[in-house]
């Protein structure tokens, strides 16, 4: 499908086209023109996530497996969608242990819904710092606020207040003194610092080499001045929400980091499904990556307790030939019992498996060697799990779906191994 998209580059407000995976989308020259030349972000081509070539005076670009909100100049960017309806793209992307890119200095909205995940720290750490720098630079806020530790008879006599406290409780003489300091250890500077904190801690645990975590460290450094948080996590979280919601215009540069630094702390990612008020790098999703992920973690957690492993045949190759050859192949579901493999099965996110994709499942049965094996590909609605059919060299293929736009994915997930199951017993009947 070619979409044609008229564009006026003298908006003030980012244009934000929308287009499906795989679709082709036809932008005026015109209206990516920078001071006379043409300039598309340099993300577009150097990380593949739109391809572009020139046709008839105008830019082609094509989506490719990737879904998100790509930028292609400072005021023109594209929204892909995915091609599938799915209901819950971050329940998927959490439960697939798939980490989606950010693109930093551009941003989009979200709705303020979250899913908890493993990876937050990794996915918002480049946000933070950049935000934490820039805050540094330009000065942390300070606030008046109550000292940890007061000193004896001094500060504001407060007498109607002590009234107020003590008289209830039979107390006629108390003298009380408000007390005030000057100091950048609010509740926004502190949620940074545990943060950062957490960033670095994760970095030195899982990739201390990324060069991210020097740069984490010295901001860290740099907030010596200040306090550490006291009381517990959740209350931390709570305040700063309450925070951000009220944050005055003159600190609009912490909006950006302070939600990564909420994100962080709770461990969770935003719906990506929606769109709303909360701003947030835009994440870049390899749906067919996600998709594939997720089924293989899914089906292994619910064959487990019937007997079966899932291997993942990406990280664990089979020799095409028997004599070697260099050539080796790849199932996405390598699906064993004991030590002896009993069926492969091949994720596709496309409607409709191809003839080369019969072939290449072909060769993994034949590789394995197994009889059975398939196709994993999401639900259209229309069509449902199907048995194939059986080759001449004794060979069973089937077609199983997966509803990604299911209300209960859990449900959803118990059917599609349930079908599993019935493909391994012989069983041509699915649900």
């Amino acid at each position: 499908m070619l979409l044609f998209v008229a564009l006026r580059a003298w908006r003030i407000m980012p244009n934000i086209i929308e287009c499906r995976e795989f679709e082709e989308l036809s932008v005026r020259v015109s209206s990516l023109l920078q001071d006379g030349e043409l300039q598309l972000d340099e993300r577009i081509t150097t990380k593949g996530y739109l391809t572009a070539t020139m046709r008839g005076g105008q830019v082609v670009l094509r989506a490719t497996r990737f879904v998100g909100t790509i930028p292609l100049t400072p005021g023109i960017a594209v929204r892909i969608v995915p091609r599938a309806t799915i209901s819950n793209l971050s329940y998927m992307l959490v439960h697939s242990g798939v980490i989606p890119s950010a693109i930093s200095g551009f941003v989009r909205g979200y709705m303020p819904r979250f899913v908890t995940t493993n990876n937050a720290e990794l996915i918002y750490a480049r946000s933070l710092i950049a935000g934490v720098r820039l805050i540094a630079r330009k000065g942390y806020m300070k606030e008046y606020l109550a000292p940890r530790f007061k000193t004896p008879w001094r500060g504001r006599l407060i007498a109607s207040d002590t009234v107020r406290k003590h008289a209830s409780k039979g107390i006629r003489y108390r003298h009380e003194f408000e007390q005030s300091v000057l100091t950048p250890s609010t509740v926004q500077n502190i949620a940074l610092k545990v943060a950062l904190k957490q960033v670095i801690d994760w970095f030195v645990e899982n990739d201390h080499r990324n060069p991210m975590l020097r740069e984490a460290r010295d901001l860290y450094h740099g907030m010596w001045h200040i306090s550490d948080w006291e009381a517990s996590r959740s209350d931390l979280v709570r305040q700063l929400s309450k925070k951000i919601q009220s944050l005055s215009s003159r600190f609009s540069h912490y909006r950006d980091p302070l939600w990564s630094a909420y994100l962080i702390l709770q461990s969770a990612l935003p719906e990506l499904s929606f769109d709303g008020f909360v701003r947030l790098e835009s994440l870049i999703i390899d749906v067919s990556q996600v998709f594939e992920a997720f089924l293989r973690r899914e089906l292994a957690v619910r064959l487990a307790p019937h007997g079966y492993r899932v291997r993942d045949g990406n990280n664990s190759s089979s020799p095409f030939f028997i004599d070697g050859g260099g050539y080796s192949v790849h199932p996405d579901m390598i699906i064993c019992q004991d030590d002896n493999i009993v069926a492969v099965l091949d994720a596709k996110y496309k409607p409709e498996p191809k003839e080369t994709d019969r072939y290449e499942v072909l060769s993994f049965m034949d590789a394995m060697p197994v009889t059975l094996g398939g196709f994993v590909c999401p639900a259209d609605g229309i069509d449902t799990s199907r048995y194939l059919g059986t080759t001449a060299s004794g060979k069973e293929m089937v077609l199983l779906r997966y509803d990604l736009a299911a209300s209960d994915q859990d449900a959803e997930a118990d059917r599609f191994a349930n079908n599993v199951l019935r493909m391994i017993n012989g069983n041509h009947e699915y649900s």
